[in-house]
């Protein structure tokens, strides 16, 4: 696994459960993390989502955290995780402030078009990435974990 880039940990998002502004730092503890910018009712991003529920024991036996963002409200209001079966408990859902993430991420990346969602980055709470996906991939869920078991 190797470092391809860097990525703020202390950006912050809004909790979809609370409203509350957190840092991803502050959501997912120490060490490495997944977080996504995902793209509601678009069917790239729900068939990401139907492969994160695919390996929900998976993610869950790894135990760290999660965190599935939307780049508005309108996004998270039409998002229902019940569509998707059992999905991972380790998930946190929130709404990207400003898009503040989904613009770090598509420049720091260098992505060509910051608006193809899904994005999906695990990084580290020292502000390494160590992998990057964009739009319809498939098997996202198998290059998550190949990357997961290597870290």
């Amino acid at each position: 696994v190797q470092v391809i880039g860097s990525f703020n940990s202390e950006n912050k998002f809004k909790r979809a459960d609370n409203g509350e502004e957190v840092s991803l730092l502050a959501t997912t503890g120490r060490g490495y993390y997944i977080v996504a910018i995902l793209g509601a009712r678009q069917e790239p991003t729900n068939h990401v989502m139907r492969d994160l529920a695919a390996i929900k024991q998976d993610l869950e036996n790894w135990g760290q955290g999660i965190v599935l963002l939307f780049p508005d409200e309108k996004g998270l209001q039409s998002f229902d995780p019940k569509e998707f079966g059992e999905l991972p408990n380790t998930i946190t859902y929130g709404v990207d402030i400003d898009q503040t993430i989904q613009k770090e991420i598509a420049r720091n990346m260098r992505l060509s078009n910051a608006n193809s969602l899904p994005i999906f980055i695990i990084a580290d709470t020292f502000n390494r990435v160590v992998f990057v996906s964009q739009g319809y991939t498939i098997g996202l869920s198998n290059q998550l974990m190949n990357v997961i078991h290597k870290l």
